[in-house]
C-alpha cells in the first residue's frame, strides 16, 4: 500500500534538490510537457540563457546533469529506505532557482507517494522499481534532450552515471553496493529503454590516478561541454580534454 514520506524523510532528499512544496503556484515546469518538440525547443531556449550556453546542444547537456538528481532522488529512498517514489512524467514538476549564480532547479512530485518492498523477491522489485524511473522517466526525457540538442544520448547517459556514481562512492557505501553492481554491471539493458546493453556500463570504469591533482579521478568518456558555459571556460576534473593534458600515472593509487 502506497504511504506518504516522512517529514525526516522529505527533509533528507532535500539535499539532493527535492522540494516537498512548490515556492509559487503556476511557476513550475511539468517535465511531461517537455516531450514535444516545441516545448523542448522553448525549454532549452531558456535553459541557455540561464546558463550563458552558446547553443542547444550545450544546453541540453549541462541540464541533463541537473535532471541527473531525479534519479538520485529516487536511488537513495531506493537503496536507504527500500521505498519505490510513485511518480509519473506528469506529475514531476521542475522549479527554476539560482544559488550564487548558478541555474540548479528543484524537483516536486505531485502527490507524491511511496511503495515499501513488502517481502518477496528483493531483485524482482528492484528491477520492476528500476524499469520504471529509467525507461520511463529519464529515457523519455533523454531522449527529447538528444533530439532537440542534436547530440548523442552517450554524454546524457553519462551525464547520469556520474551522479550515480557520486550517490555510491559518497552517500550510499558499505551495504548498498549491492544496488550500485547490479545498477552498473549486471541490470539488463531492457531496464533502461530500448536498448540490448546496459547503457550505463559502459561508464562504470577505474578511477585513475593523476599527479598533477593528487587525487584518483573516474576520467569520463565523453565531454559534457561545462567549459563551454560563460566566460570562464573551466573544465570539470573528470574531463577528458581536460585530463588529456596530464600524465594519467597510476590506477587506483588512493
Amino acid at each position: 500500500m502506497p504511504v506518504k514520506l516522512t517529514p525526516r524523510e522529505a527533509s533528507e532528499l532535500s539535499r539532493f534538490r527535492y522540494s516537498s512544496q512548490l515556492e509559487e503556484e503556476g511557476s513550475a515546469i511539468k517535465i511531461g510537457d517537455l516531450l514535444s518538440s516545441d516545448k523542448m525547443a522553448a525549454f532549452l531556449e531558456d535553459v541557455k540563457k540561464e546558463i550563458k550556453a552558446p547553443d542547444f546542444k550545450v544546453a541540453a547537456s549541462v541540464f541533463t546533469k541537473r535532471f541527473a538528481f531525479v534519479a538520485v532522488i529516487y536511488l537513495y529512498a531506493l537503496s536507504a529506505w527500500n521505498k519505490r517514489l510513485c511518480f509519473t512524467l506528469d506529475s514531476l514538476l521542475l522549479q527554476s532557482n539560482s544559488k550564487d549564480g548558478n541555474w540548479l532547479p528543484d524537483y516536486s512530485m505531485e502527490n507524491l507517494s511511496a511503495e515499501e518492498f513488502a517481502g518477496g523477491s528483493r531483485e524482482q522489485w528492484r528491477e520492476e522499481a528500476l524499469r520504471h524511473l529509467f525507461k520511463e522517466i529519464v529515457y523519455p526525457v533523454l531522449d527529447a534532450l538528444a533530439t532537440e540538442g542534436k547530440l548523442t544520448k552517450f554524454i546524457l547517459w553519462e551525464n547520469i552515471a556520474v551522479y550515480i556514481y557520486w550517490l555510491y562512492g559518497n552517500i550510499l557505501e558499505g551495504k548498498y553496493q549491492e544496488d550500485f553492481h547490479y545498477l552498473v554491471k549486471a541490470a539488463p539493458g531492457s531496464v533502461f529503454g530500448p536498448y540490448n546493453r546496459n547503457p550505463l556500463e559502459r561508464y562504470n570504469v577505474e578511477p585513475t590516478y593523476l599527479e598533477e591533482l593528487d587525487e584518483s579521478v573516474r576520467i569520463r568518456k565523453t565531454c559534457c561541454f561545462t567549459y563551454q558555459l560563460g566566460e570562464k571556460r573551466t573544465y570539470c576534473k573528470n574531463c577528458p580534454l581536460y585530463c588529456r593534458q596530464f600524465n594519467t600515472g597510476k590506477r587506483n593509487k588512493h
